[in-house]
């Protein structure tokens, strides 16, 4: 009997739903007469006010009013606080939930975000119980309590950490937690080819004989994008900046009426991108956030790192596994990100040296494994 599994994502940032897509689309690949996958905003309709508290105040606080999101992301760490809120979340979703599951006939439940765990859980038991959840913990070394809060489910985690954290700090069953490598997107399984890096500057526009610099920081750009673009204005390096704004216009257009005014050169400036991968292969060094899938994505075909700035709670495990394992470095203040990057570029030896100890950590993508094994979880 074919699978119909249904993967539910929430909009707050691009990572959730972005690996709702990758598994669902990986899953059809690998088994195209055998599964058929439907995505669910777990918020889309008849929930506007969640919609917009959920996705528009996730982006607001964590791009302009960080201390307010740490608050609430400590506070909604407690279980009192998770359970008032299930009570007025769970009476505008259930149902919807329970209406997806139905009218796709949904036989396996995939949930790729916290919020959305024990609703899941809930619109399941309305239909039938014996529908298997299983929910992926997108955080791969800092988790939200809010991922172990519903025991009865199926944990796919992508770190050692987490993995204890939930059997022994919250209680859930060792053997319902299941550990991959992180799922990043395949286009990241390879680096390019010399032949293929020089294609692409040429195809961009993007001079061939200088050191790149890529500086992005996922749909809404890096929060500290200016500040750095000053800094390498003011430093003249000769390095070549190439900053990706994604959806984030007012920076876009800012940084380029900046420029309007400069003598400098040496940068190249897009909006949203769907050409990530060139960018980031063509790179010598890849300034960004603490988010996990850049972060990843850049180690995996050897680019090091400098994170200009991460969310305190979310993505302090993010920053420390680059720190700690000396893959990258965490630089706060833009001079000095554009020192430790005169310092990384100012020989073919320092990239070689950091390059190595990327090499050694062989980082892994772990999308067709989890694919794998959710298609082959209940089948007896």
């Amino acid at each position: 009997m074919k699978q119909r599994i249904g993967f539910v994502y929430l909009k707050t940032g691009a990572g959730h739903m972005a690996g709702a897509k990758a598994l669902s689309t990986k899953l059809m690949d690998l088994y195209p007469d055998e599964v058929e996958c439907s995505l669910k905003d777990g918020f889309d309709k008849g929930v506007p006010v969640f919609k917009l508290f959920f996705e528009k105040g996730y982006l607001g606080t964590t791009n302009y009013f960080e201390s307010g999101y740490v608050a609430f992301y400590q506070f909604t760490g407690l279980e009192s606080v998770m359970r008032g809120a299930k009570k007025i979340v769970a009476p505008y979703t259930v149902r919807k939930l329970v209406e997806f599951l139905r009218s796709n006939k949904i036989t396996k439940v995939v949930c790729v975000h916290q919020i959305l765990i024990t609703l899941c859980r809930d619109a399941i038991n309305r239909i039938n119980k014996d529908i298997p959840l299983i929910s992926i913990v997108m955080d791969p070394f800092t988790a939200h309590p809010l991922w172990f809060f519903e025991k009865n489910t199926e944990l796919v985690v992508f770190s050692r950490k987490v993995r204890k954290e939930a059997t022994e700090k919250y209680g859930l069953d060792p053997k319902r937690i299941h550990q991959f490598p992180l799922m990043l997107s395949e286009q990241f399984d390879q680096p390019y080819s010399q032949e293929q890096i020089i294609a692409v500057k040429k195809r961009l526009g993007i001079p061939q004989n200088k050191k790149i610099v890529l500086l992005a920081g996922g749909g809404e750009g890096l929060k500290q994008a200016t500040p750095i673009v000053l800094s390498f204005m003011k430093k003249s390096t000769d390095a070549f900046l190439i900053v990706v704004c994604g959806k984030n216009r007012p920076l876009k257009h800012s940084l380029e009426y900046l420029l309007q005014f400069s003598s400098f050169k040496n940068i190249k400036i897009f909006g949203f991108v769907s050409f990530m991968p060139d960018l980031m292969n063509i790179a010598d060094c890849v300034i960004t956030k603490g988010g996990p899938a850049t972060l990843m994505e850049a180690l995996s075909i050897g680019k090091p790192v400098i994170i200009s700035t991460y969310i305190r709670g979310q993505e302090l495990g993010n920053m420390l596994y680059i720190t700690q394992n000396k893959l990258g470095w965490y630089i706060p203040k833009s001079d000095d990100v554009v020192q430790k990057v005169s310092e990384i570029l100012a020989n073919d030896k320092n990239l070689e040296e950091i390059q190595c100890r990327i090499k050694k950590m062989n980082i892994k993508n772990g999308l067709k494994d989890i694919a794998k094994f959710i298609y082959n979880f209940g089948i007896s």
